[in-house]
């Protein structure tokens, strides 16, 4: 009776979520469930694949991906693509698609997990199938470092997992030493985007097993390349899903000889791609099947969004406060795209889960790249402003190429129009993204076709 009655009120809660506050109700409904059940989960019959997808980065793109091939392959899947990825979030999910007996009503169930809390959603959820993308430094005031997030997802890997990691991140390749299931691994060749890395702010650089530090052949960027300790045998394996003939610029890769055309020309598009292929390859799908997803066109990842301004392209680029991986990701897509640029830099918060307003991440990031002569302006917006205006004055960035903007509704558009040149990048919180999207429209400004 509880089971069907908190099915029902997490429907009536979600439904009302959306009608007043015109909301997705992906946490409230869970909520209110919760409440009236706390074990609802432990009841519920879950199909025979349960997946989940967790990870500092790159976890709401693989899972997306993912979702997309099997529905493509006739799967009917369940999965948070609102990217609600914690406890309410998940309750609500699965709730909302059950039967009012407590039968799950799909083929497959797939999560993206809340790496920091996932051990809170799991309560009651026995995966057959993790995958983790990396584990870098990420919202210190709540994830701390890298170790400790390491510890939380290591303790959510059951014997009867089925575990596919990114062994490029020797973090996350150390879950896998004590790990009795069956073990999938990807990673990435050299490509033109390796090197010795410049950085300062590298996490993972020391042997997990004995605390050396690990010697790296290359870096593909932060702590993702090859590396191996010199005082244990502790390395980089020869990954079972290989990407290899890498050409980011023309959108091309190679995973085990099949030809893959990226969505996106970001080098952290070549392992959501991969993560993908390799659990799905894992399910059971035929190269045939997945290939057919991942280089159709029409699929473009949530972070591309394009827009036109008069005869100028705007393209946003959703990225990820207190993550200096997936900014740099950002920073490297635009100097690595030809021609005059303008760019957009700037938050209000720096997450939406919690007050803490720890502005030293920016800090981690290299801005020292935007010291670039195809950089004609860097337009500053946000709250954070002049801390931002203040990191800038570090780089070496010609002052006269930096506009602090006070009323984005009323001075962004103009200044844009009138004292910049190029193609224009956003690179910013979410918060301001959903702002300037806000501020198009009202512009009567159209997206671009990509």
């Amino acid at each position: 009776m509880r089971v069907f009655l908190s099915i029902i009120l997490c429907r009536l809660a979600a439904f009302m979520s959306r009608l007043i506050k015109g909301k997705d109700g992906s946490v409230i409904g869970g909520l209110v469930a919760l409440k009236i059940y706390p074990k609802v989960l432990s009841k519920i019959k879950m199909p025979k694949y349960v997946i989940g997808i967790t990870g500092s980065s790159g976890k709401g793109s693989t899972t997306e991906l993912v979702a997309k091939i099997l529905i493509d392959n006739n799967y009917k899947v369940v999965y948070n693509k609102n990217g609600s990825n914690v406890l309410n979030a998940i309750t609500s999910l699965i709730l909302t698609n059950s039967t009012l007996t407590g039968k799950l009503k799909c083929d497959i169930l797939l999560m993206e997990l809340d790496e920091r809390h996932m051990a809170n959603s799991l309560k009651y959820i026995n995966l057959t199938h993790m995958l983790i993308t990396n584990i870098t430094r990420d919202q210190p005031p709540r994830n701390a470092h890298p170790e400790f997030i390491q510890k939380v997802i290591k303790k959510q890997i059951k014997d009867n997992i089925k575990l596919i990691i990114n062994v490029d991140d020797p973090l996350v390749n150390a879950l896998s030493l004590s790990h009795k299931g069956k073990i999938i691994t990807f990673g990435i060749d050299k490509n033109n985007y390796s090197k010795k890395s410049e950085l300062n702010n590298l996490d993972g650089a020391y042997c997990p097993l004995c605390k050396t530090k690990l010697k790296y052949k290359f870096y593909h960027y932060g702590h993702l390349g090859s590396y191996s300790c010199p005082n244990c045998n502790f390395s980089r394996i020869t990954p079972n899903y290989l990407a290899h003939n890498i050409n980011v610029p023309n959108g091309i890769i190679y995973i085990n000889k099949n030809k893959i055309h990226l969505p996106s020309n970001f080098l952290y598009t070549v392992y959501f791609c991969l993560g993908a292929y390799a659990l799905t390859k894992t399910l059971g799908l035929t190269n045939e099947n997945i290939l057919k997803t991942i280089n159709d066109e029409a699929f473009k990842p949530k972070r591309l969004n394009l827009y036109n301004l008069g005869n100028r392209t705007w393209q946003m680029l959703a990225s990820k406060n207190e993550n200096n991986l997936s900014y740099k990701q950002s920073l490297d897509y635009i100097i690595n795209t030809k021609g005059k640029k303008t760019i957009i830099l700037g938050f209000d918060n720096s997450s939406r889960r919690y007050s803490e307003n720890d502005i030293s991440w920016i800090w981690d990031i290299d801005f020292e790249e935007l010291v670039d002569k195809s950089i004609d302006k860097i337009i500053l917006i946000g709250r954070f402003k002049y801390d931002m205006l203040t990191r800038m004055e570090y780089t070496g960035i010609d002052r006269k190429k930096i506009i602090l903007i006070d009323n984005i509704n009323e001075d962004l558009i103009p200044t844009l129009k009138k004292k910049t040149k190029g193609q224009i990048y956003s690179c910013v919180c979410f918060d301001k993204e959903l702002e300037l999207k806000n501020l198009l429209k009202k512009e009567g400004l159209n997206n671009a076709k990509n």
